[in-house]
């Protein structure tokens, strides 16, 4: 079950100064994948962050042969982030996910190399809450001053259930869609070169506009 974490941090102070959201996350069940699969997620995933870095101004890095962190400036843009992470993985290779926990809090430092130099109560509510995950592949965490209401624990459930749900397809459709939110339909078949019909049906079937809808209630909480 996904919930939004209360974990109790040293430093509350840093998180009323300077706050922003981190995303750690690592592939499923990674070791069942071929080698040529498994690099083809690690190309992606890097491709991703660069994205990120240009639409963003996040910052990350993927280590560890399955594992990757994003810093993301503003907390408000990290759960999108996190989303995307998923997305990107889903729609590279088919059956592939992700788990992903968001950490909104202060943090200290933030330099070119993002795992020497990093610090804070958002890297490491991030990286603990990724940890205790079970079954949900999406987790948000706050400070322990953070109200979080129990709406928005629904909400975050409810988000995962249907990424974990998407198709290869589909998620290749989601992945512009979040990205370029403002963009029309006619635009975004420009964008990717899908045809406009195809792309309109694999969105409805995705459930695109409840997700938008979704992020766009839970964004106005972080």
């Amino acid at each position: 079950m996904t919930s939004l974490n209360s974990i109790e941090t040293a430093n509350d102070a840093t998180y009323n100064l300077s706050t922003g959201g981190v995303v750690t996350g690592d592939i499923v069940n990674s070791s069942a994948l071929s080698d040529a699969e498994h690099q083809a997620c690690l190309q992606q995933i890097e491709q991703t962050i660069t994205v990120l870095q240009e639409t963003f101004h996040a910052q990350g890095d993927v280590f560890r042969g399955d594992e990757f962190q994003v810093f993301v400036p503003s907390p408000k843009e990290a759960l999108r982030c996190a989303v995307l992470l998923r997305l990107t993985l889903m729609k590279t290779v088919k059956g592939t996910d992700a788990r992903v926990s968001v950490g909104i809090g202060g943090y200290k430092q933030i330099e070119s190399e993002l795992r020497k130099t990093a610090k804070g109560e958002a890297f490491q509510l991030s990286g603990r809450a990724l940890k205790n995950m079970k079954e949900e592949r999406l987790k948000i965490s706050f400070p322990t001053a953070h109200n979080i209401s129990p709406s928005d624990e629904l909400l975050v459930r409810y988000l995962d259930s249907i990424l974990t749900g998407l198709s290869e397809k589909q998620a290749e459709v989601l992945f512009p869609r979040l990205l370029y939110p403002d963009l029309t339909q006619d635009a975004l078949s420009d964008k990717t070169g899908i045809h406009r019909r195809s792309l309109a049906s694999r969105l409805q079937r995705a459930n695109a506009t409840l997700i938008l809808d979704t992020l766009a209630v839970l964004e106005t909480g972080l």
